[in-house]
């Protein structure tokens, strides 16, 4: 998953937590097994630094002068984006707060004198609570091109790297990946429903639908859908499916089918297919496939939905 670098965006969503506990730096004695509680180590040309709880120094009798809170900024920030650390101890210093940065491959973390914890939080919040208000680049929505094709397939190897099935990493390049490069080539794509959302010139987000059939009744399948993880969670997902809906409007269509979260798309009027005398293709996906009748839904329409044939993929 990549990280956000935009530094607005970090500090709007760092969501500072502090850790249970105390916590200490020592100097690991040479030849001493390591013990299963450190919880960072950096090796030095002196020896070897760890961190790690105050009760465990205490009862391996390791000597330490520092005693801090170990906050978390809960963004997941890119090992390489420029700036966060900078605004962070910059606005600890002005509060005269002490700090420790130590970056993680998801996020970063500060550890500040134990009494200062609380005045530590407050200010980072008033930090994330600045940035949030600050301008943020706006996402446009348009027709996908050609040129797009790359940067969509990429985008949506890395939205689905986590199965929304499963929860589980995928395992090699995600079966979205395959069925939507397939759906670009195929007879039933409709060039003016692969839409793209873009955010300073790079695309954030797709959303495609293609001809699908229930007997001979035209509807459309939607998906796959995604949106760059790092800007999961910011609407993207909400802004294209609200422009989907109003194309398929303004084209005559009459019905959108999906396959998806029940909580997440009720919001846009869709409801289970069945009720409406649509059946999925797996009867085991039962409420999980959905409908959105639009204003031209003829009532009447009964079977099972066909989609197009890449979706055979899955």
């Amino acid at each position: 998953m990549t990280g956000e670098k935009n530094l607005e965006a970090l500090l709007a969503a760092m969501q500072p937590v502090q850790r249970d506990g105390e916590y200490v730096y020592v100097l690991w004695p040479d030849g001493k097994p390591l013990v299963p509680d450190v919880a960072a180590a950096v090796r030095e040309a002196e020896g070897l630094t760890v961190v790690l709880p105050r009760a465990v120094a205490d009862r391996e009798g390791l000597s330490y002068s520092f005693v801090g809170a170990w906050i978390t900024l809960q963004v997941h920030s890119a090992l390489e984006a420029v700036g966060l650390t900078a605004a962070v101890s910059k606005a600890l210093a002005g509060a005269m707060i002490s700090c420790n940065v130590l970056a993680g491959f998801h996020h970063d973390h500060l550890l500040v004198p134990v009494a200062d914890a609380p005045r530590a939080l407050e200010t980072l919040a008033g930090l994330s609570a600045r940035s949030s208000q600050a301008p943020r680049p706006q996402v446009l929505v348009r027709t996908e091109a050609p040129g797009d094709r790359e940067s969509i397939l990429a985008l949506t190897a890395e939205a689905f790297a986590i199965s929304p099935a499963t929860g589980l990493p995928a395992d090699g390049e995600p079966l979205e990946v395959k069925v939507l490069a397939g759906l670009f080539e195929a007879a039933e794509y409709l060039p003016d429903l692969s839409v793209v959302a873009v955010q300073d010139n790079a695309v954030v987000g797709h959303v495609i639908s293609t001809r699908g059939w229930v007997g001979d009744h035209g509807l459309l399948g939607l998906g796959p859908l995604g949106v760059t993880p790092r800007l999961q969670r910011h609407g993207i997902g909400s802004l294209l499916m609200r422009e989907t809906i109003k194309r398929a409007n303004a084209a005559g269509e009459s019905g959108i089918a999906l396959l998806g979260s029940p909580e997440y798309y009720s919001r846009f009027g869709f409801v289970p297919a069945a009720s409406l005398g649509v059946l999925p293709p797996d009867p085991s996906w039962g409420d999980y496939f959905q409908l959105l009748p639009l204003a031209l839904w003829p009532g009447g329409v009964h079977g099972t939905f066909r989609y197009a044939e890449p979706f055979a993929l899955i």
